[in-house]
């Protein structure tokens, strides 16, 4: 967490390994992770004076840009993402799992356990209510028992 007053370059210090542990959470993949938090990075530096959170910008800007990844993903593959719900699990079987959830539901729950957000700072990431958010979550895990018991 960065203080009022402190510099871009304190924030970069401060969390630019979390963001890129939550891209590569939800992309999948370290270059592409690493691609997502830099970008991150520039918009916030580009709008640092006028932002009054710039840590739930960033986060919302790593989100945002994960989303974008996976989506393109989609495209160049010309396949639903994620395969089939009935596919076996590999070796990764959380991975995997969460790999089955819609793009929302598995960043709710990549930030609420992995980046350990409250749900208002989800809800102000996802661009949703709490309300939503705590939907969100109860869906998602439930989806997640309902994978990984298979």
């Amino acid at each position: 967490m960065v203080l009022p007053g402190a510099t871009f370059e304190d924030l970069y210090v401060a969390e630019y390994h979390t963001m890129v542990g939550l891209a590569f959470v939800l992309v999948g993949a370290d270059g592409p992770a690493e691609e997502v938090a830099q970008d991150a990075f520039a918009r916030v530096y580009e709008r640092w004076t006028s932002l009054d959170n710039p840590g739930g910008y960033l986060r919302t800007c790593v989100v945002n840009g994960s989303r974008d990844v996976v989506r393109r993903r989609l495209v160049r593959w010309r396949r639903p993402y994620p395969a089939s719900p009935y596919a076996e699990l590999g070796a990764d079987h959380l991975g995997d799992a969460l790999d089955r959830l819609p793009a929302k539901r598995r960043a709710a729950i990549v930030l609420r356990y992995y980046a350990d957000l409250s749900e208002a700072e989800i809800a102000e990431a996802l661009g949703v209510r709490p309300g939503t958010v705590k939907s969100m979550l109860h869906r998602g895990i439930a989806e997640l028992r309902e994978v990984i018991e298979r």
